[in-house]
């Protein structure tokens, strides 16, 4: 069975006068690297990159970059509504030294698999040299990633996949999919469903959770049993929702003696 990844889909925290803070964001990513997990996912749902100015996404992950120093992988997220905007957001991001880019499927208006096909392409060209995945999120995007895009994209060089649809069935497609190509990499995006896809043969969990409760991520991953995913399950409970994760960052990073900002980004922060 391959190694399968831990990956914290990062919070960004903000200050009082909105601007994102880099201090708070470096000394949550030493927290991560300190608690064992494989990456870190920066400017993506959790982090709320949607909210984000381009110019604060390329900051956020140049900063994430910096702090994990080598000791994670950073997999920016530079998925926008349109092509032109997602490649300027992953130009920027492989120029700052991320690992690997991932960018969610083109989201408001309802696009064909051609379209879907035609975007990724394009982004698979605009960054020779580093690895690309793609996201799904249906609930959030309005568009699925139908398993045959995948298909088609493993192919023509995409690395990999966050599977954020919630359903086990979409997941194990998908990693019918992984199977045929060696090397793509099937990421579950749902906690829950962490343990079926380790047993399965997915790559990993790029998950909210592991922000602050990496510990019952990295035991599932390290010793896999129902008993881990029950725990995992539980901590979820408890956890759910942006502001409820950022409250628990700034909890572990206070024992730390470091500052870590709760507040939301417009709207959301409203």
């Amino acid at each position: 069975m391959a190694a399968f990844q831990l990956h914290a889909a990062l919070t960004t925290p903000f200050r009082a006068d909105g601007a994102v803070d880099l201090e708070a964001l470096r000394a949550h990513v030493e927290l991560l690297a300190d608690d064992g997990i494989d990456g870190i996912v920066p400017a993506g749902t959790t982090g709320e990159g949607p909210l984000l100015e381009e110019a604060e996404v390329a900051n956020v992950i140049a900063t994430a970059v910096q702090a994990a120093a080598g000791r994670m992988e950073v997999i920016g997220h530079v998925g926008r509504a349109s092509t032109p905007a997602t490649l300027r957001l992953a130009r920027a991001a492989a120029g700052a030294g991320a690992d690997a880019l991932i960018a969610i499927v083109p989201y408001y208006y309802a696009h064909p698999p051609e379209a879907l096909l035609s975007h990724y392409r394009a982004l698979l060209g605009a960054v020779d040299g580093v690895p690309v995945l793609a996201y799904t999120f249906p609930d959030r995007a309005g568009n699925e990633l139908p398993a045959e895009v995948l298909d088609t994209l493993a192919g023509e060089g995409l690395a990999g996949l966050k599977d954020s649809t919630r359903s086990p069935e979409r997941h194990a497609e998908y990693l019918d999919v992984a199977r045929r190509h060696e090397g793509l990499r099937v990421f579950t995006g749902t906690e829950r469903l962490a343990l079926r896809s380790l047993e399965s043969g997915g790559a990993g969990s790029i998950s909210a959770l592991a922000n602050a409760r990496a510990d019952v991520l990295v035991r599932l991953r390290d010793e896999p049993s129902e008993a881990a995913q029950q725990a995992v399950d539980e901590a979820h409970a408890g956890m759910s929702g942006i502001p409820a994760v950022k409250q628990a960052v700034a909890r572990r990073l206070a024992e730390r003696g470091a500052a870590y900002p709760i507040a939301s980004r417009a709207p959301l922060g409203v």
